[in-house]
């Protein structure tokens, strides 16, 4: 059998392969070996009278083999092995009996740790459809020969003193079995499988323990998904007591299994209480016992209803973890050892982390003989509980001790390499490097673990290899066919939510999967739920994660980061309720972090120097180490948007949201307490007609005359409103009189400040002529208003961050320009003219050239605003590269240290910033021949305005020349004594007043001197700003 999958190690760290082992090799061979001998003894009558018994042992011998190969680490061998079984166990006219049960959980076991979930979900199907196809075999069972009494201590002495004395309950490894029926006139007509009355003496014990391991790990694969399909439910049918059975000892184990099963059906209250009663059998352990101590331990660790783990049932968690290791190291079930202490390791606090460490290292060393599955996994949970502790050179030690059995040929778990890549992760973190950092140990093991979680292949096809997002998959087919039903929404609120802490306790490799989910669809499917129930608050609240989700998809986990950057960086009052408490009562390594964060916010507060790049970057470490921890971060950054929110809303203040969702537009507006919502179903046209629109003000041309001959472009404006506005909108512009919008898509590049404005709702003609006579006393040949001048513009990035603020920015009032060539590009002199021209009337500002600007991503807390007056480009293919500073080789930057200004730079520390950012030089689709998807203004919306700039003004396409420095003369002026929103509106304001030429405007060229007149007022000129900001509104006092 070829390998399905390549190894992958532990990246980041030295392994050296060494010899492959012959002890797989040499138990296979003898597996075979022993499996033709019993082939020769088959019987020539079994077709009639039965199913074909290839041996005498049920399972059969090669089963066993493959059990220690497995242990021992090989799966390849191991899944050999336990495809031969298959073939060998019996088969009748149903097909497989009951002793090809063990044979497919083992199968789905091996399955698990390759990172197959498909073949391992389908291996567990087939086992548990064998068990019920076959039900009452328990009742056939020969209970008599169990014996309670005698318990005798365990006959191995070379494990731990508390593994030596577990005592064993005395379970004989075969059972008699009665099959078949006595042949009778009447039996033969019946008909059907044929098999005449006998006794076989089978490991009953053991397809019960297979019976629960089933039942265990569906639920892991599944998640509460397991309990919605019928087929766990049909199994604990088909397993219930048997009538009349009179062994304690039957009942106990019968119990076990299905005590163990429950878990698989949700009953997780059952399986606390059936392991109290059925983990022992007369006080000793039996074969079911460290299963039935997992399950409850998976139970446990999910904590209240809310997640939390109280410190007394941690402590019991862990407690139970050492009798679950004890009881399998002492049954020989090795592979549940690591597994229970990896729960451990996850259920521990502080004080417990010393307990699980040396547990682990104890079975760790003992069981490389016996088990190197075993034995890596321990090293693995060792090195954990060590970083988990902050005993970073302790958990280097363990590491180093499982990359030498990773690292033999003959080793392969990819999971447990998954999940050693995350504590190599952990570890590197913790010895200073950073995600988004430079490349480094940790981010070759983040590239392990990816590729682990994403890139699984079998015959060069994907699989998926973690729970998280096979149970997705179940979700979203589920969707398909049910979409709107109660169970699906709180489906998707589970995947949409920050990630739990059971699942960060259970297996931080599927936490760090389902944070790197794109939950885009998912918040799409809550969309769709939402318009489907004309839940207005609903779609404006799945319309922000949408957009959230866009600029957590271009960030290290998602986001979570930076979600942590927020939680040591924003005053304590800003967070919501679920935030609050990290905060109020923080871990100690969230309070040292916010405490140095905060000491530096007050460090400095007038230089403007660059701040210590190495300080940020131990910040930065720490926040790494942070987001590696199980610990449930709420959503904090980008802000989510909350219930109350459009109650809260000053008078006269509309939010406008849309979201383009296939071939329509969904769109939602917020104000007098009210949040309504309308779908346009013209979303295909509007792109069209915005470029027309551009076009016809000479934004999108590139040659020839610019200037526009005449005012056509009302027309389209008004059209376009018409589409995003239809009849059944309710659109109503009557005392609104601040308006921020959060665009999407193509209507990035739609300067929504030309639309025209109404006195008031839409009205049909014959209402138009109920109208009183002296309503339409206006001029018939003056232009109509637009909404520029009826209504204060802004843009947001995210419904969230149209209404709230999120981090720290610098509390001076100094400015900084960065000017290059912008207003006279082929004339040096008068261009500097210009700039000097802008400075004199400012207050002391800061004037930096290309080759002089400091790294912007952590410039001086002196430095409060900062204006960019330079074309500036964006970097489409990864907006987040994009620089603040335009790059130039003709002057490079006298810091020569690495890359500087881009957004990944500034949404990471040091904490605080500028205060605005205006960047009028910016170049977007929206001056070209084909628009985009917004993403290069999007981005930097995002990123500067979650960095913790409060507003930005940006171009949407660049003008330069004497209209520009209008505009930015007021924003170098008017920012530091009012608002950069303000500032704006008033250089516009100015610049639509201002008479232009031709030869001062390098927008322009030869064609446009035929313009008898040429002023600021024309949409070229002005329309190409827009200013990004937030309404302001505190932390809500509800989490919903």
């Amino acid at each position: 059998m070829e390998p399905m999958f390549p190894s992958h190690r532990f990246a980041g760290m030295t392994v050296h392969p060494t010899s492959t082992s012959q002890r797989s090799w040499t138990l296979l061979s003898l597996a075979m070996i022993a499996a033709l001998l019993c082939a020769s003894s088959r019987s020539t009558h079994a077709q009639v009278l039965g199913g074909a018994n290839t041996g005498k042992q049920y399972p059969p011998q090669t089963y066993y083999t493959g059990l220690e190969i497995y242990r021992d680490g090989d799966l390849k061998n191991a899944i050999n092995a336990f495809e031969s079984a298959l073939r060998s166990s019996r088969t009748d006219i149903n097909g497989k009996w009951i002793d090809a049960i063990p044979v497919h959980a083992m199968l789905a076991e091996c399955y698990w740790h390759l990172g197959h979930l498909p073949l391992c979900r389908t291996h567990l199907d087939a086992g548990m459809q064998i068990t019920v196809r076959n039900r009452g075999w328990l009742g056939a069972i020969d209970w008599t020969s169990l014996n309670q009494g005698g318990a005798i201590r365990a006959g191995a002495t070379n494990l731990w003193p508390e593994a030596n004395a577990v005592r064993l309950a005395p379970v004989p490894k075969g059972l008699m079995l009665r099959s078949g029926d006595v042949m009778t006139e009447q039996r033969l007509q019946q008909g059907g499988a044929i098999e005449s009355q006998n006794l076989k003496r089978i490991d009953a014990i053991e397809i019960m323990r297979s019976i629960a391991l089933m039942m265990y790990r569906r639920r892991v694969v599944m998640g509460e998904l397991s309990a919605q399909e019928p087929l766990a439910a049909e199994l604990m049918e088909s397993t219930k007591y048997p009538q009349g059975l009179n062994s304690p000892g039957g009942r106990s184990l019968i119990g076990a299994m299905r005590g163990v099963g429950q878990i698989a059906v949700g009953e997780d209250s059952t399986v606390v209480d059936r392991v109290g009663k059925y983990a022992t059998l007369g006080g000793a352990v039996h074969p079911m016992t460290p299963l039935m101590l997992l399950a409850g331990m998976s139970v446990g660790v999910s904590g209240d209803a809310n997640g939390n783990l109280d410190p007394n049932v941690a402590s019991g968690l862990v407690a139970t973890s050492q009798r679950a290791v004890n009881s399998a190291a002492a049954l020989e079930q090795y592979e549940f050892i690591g597994e229970a202490l990896q729960l451990a390791v996850g259920a521990a606090g502080p004080q417990q982390y010393g307990k699980v460490e040396q547990t682990s290292l104890l079975a760790g060393r003992t069981l490389i003989r016996e088990s190197r599955l075993a034995s890596l996994h321990c090293y693995l949970v060792a090195a954990d509980a060590a970083i988990s502790a902050g005993r970073v050179d302790a958990a280097a030690e363990a590491m180093t001790l499982a990359i030498e059995i990773a690292s033999r040929r003959d080793v392969e778990f990819p999971r447990l390499e998954a999940y050693g890549a995350y504590v190599a992760a952990r570890i590197a973190a913790a010895r200073g490097e950073s995600l988004g950092g430079p490349d480094g140990k940790l981010s070759n093991a983040m590239g392990s673990l990816n590729e682990f979680v994403n890139n699984r292949r079998d015959r060069n096809r994907p699989v998926i290899s973690m729970p998280s997002h096979y149970q997705l998959s179940l979700v979203q087919s589920m969707m398909g066919r049910s979409i709107g039903n109660q169970s699906s929404k709180s489906l998707l609120t589970y995947f949409t939510s920050p990630v739990s802490m059971p699942t960060w306790r259970r297996d931080p490799v599927d936490a760090i999967a389902l944070i790197g989910l794109d939950s885009t669809p998912l918040h799409r499917g809550r969309l769709e739920l939402a318009v489907a129930e004309n839940n207005g608050i609903d779609v404006l609240k799945s319309t922000d994660r949408i957009h959230a989700a866009r600029l957590a998809s271009a960030l290290p986990l998602r986001g979570r980061l930076m979600d942590v950057r927020s939680l040591v960086t924003d005053p304590a009052e800003s967070f919501w309720p679920s935030a609050k408490d990290l905060v109020v009562q923080p871990s100690p390594m969230i309070a040292d972090l916010r405490q140095k964060v905060q000491a530096s916010l007050r460090e400095g507060a007038d230089d403007t120097e660059p701040r210590n790049a190495a300080v940020a970057s131990l910040q930065e470490s720490l926040v790494t180490q942070i987001a590696l921890q199980r610990l449930r971060i709420p959503a904090i950054c980008p802000p989510p948007v909350a219930s109350e929110d459009a109650a809260s809303l000053p008078p006269g203040t509309g939010l406008l949201t849309f979201v383009v969702d296939g071939p329509r537009l969904v769109a939602t507006l917020s104000r007098d307490g009210n949040t309504t919502g309308w779908i346009s179903p013209a979303g295909r046209r509007i792109p069209t007609m915005i470029s027309k629109l551009l076009a016809e003000i000479g934004a999108n041309r590139s040659r020839g005359k610019r200037l526009p001959d005449d005012e056509s472009w009302r027309d389209t404006a008004a059209k376009l409103k018409e589409m995003l506005f239809p009849s059944n909108s309710g659109w109503n512009e009557t005392g609104l009189e601040n308006l921020v919008i959060v665009p999407d898509g193509p209507l990035w590049y739609l300067p929504f400040e030309l639309l025209p404005a109404s006195d008031g709702p839409d009205v049909t003609a014959e209402e138009n002529d109920d109208a009183p006579e002296d309503a339409a006393d206006v001029d018939p040949e003056s232009p109509g208003q637009l909404w520029a001048d009826t209504i204060e513009i802004s843009y947001a990035p995210t419904p969230g961050l149209a209404l709230r603020e999120v981090g720290s920015a610098s509390e001076a009032n100094r400015v900084a320009v960065m000017a290059g060539t912008f207003f006279a590009p082929r004339q040096k002199e008068l261009n500097d003219q210009m700039i000097e021209e802008m400075l004199a009337a400012a207050d002391d500002p800061l004037k930096w050239t290309l080759g002089s600007a400091p790294p912007t991503d952590r410039v001086g807390l002196g430095v409060a605003h900062l204006v960019v007056a330079s074309p500036l480009t964006p970097n489409v293919a990864a907006p987040m590269a994009t620089t603040t500073i335009p790059t130039s080789t003709s002057t490079p930057r006298s810091d020569a240290n690495g890359p500087w200004d881009q957004l990944f730079g500034w949404v990471r520390l040091p904490a605080g910033g500028p205060r605005t950012v205006a960047l009028p030089g910016y170049r977007t689709a929206a001056g070209a021949a084909k628009l985009g998807d917004g993403s290069e203004i999007f981005f930097p919306l995002a990123a500067l305005r979650c960095s913790g700039v409060k507003e930005i003004t940006l171009s949407r396409w660049v003008t330069g020349g004497n209209s520009a420095a209008t505009v930015i003369g007021e924003l170098i002026n008017e920012t530091p004594h009012t608002s950069l929103a303000s500032a704006t509106r008033r250089g516009v304001s100015l610049l639509r007043q201002a008479d232009l030429s031709v030869t001062g405007e390098p927008l322009l060229g030869k064609a446009d001197e035929e313009s008898q007149s040429i002023n600021g007022n024309q949409p070229l000129f002005w329309a190409t700003y827009m200013t990004s900001g937030s309404i302001g509104l505190p932390a809500p006092k509800s989490d919903e």
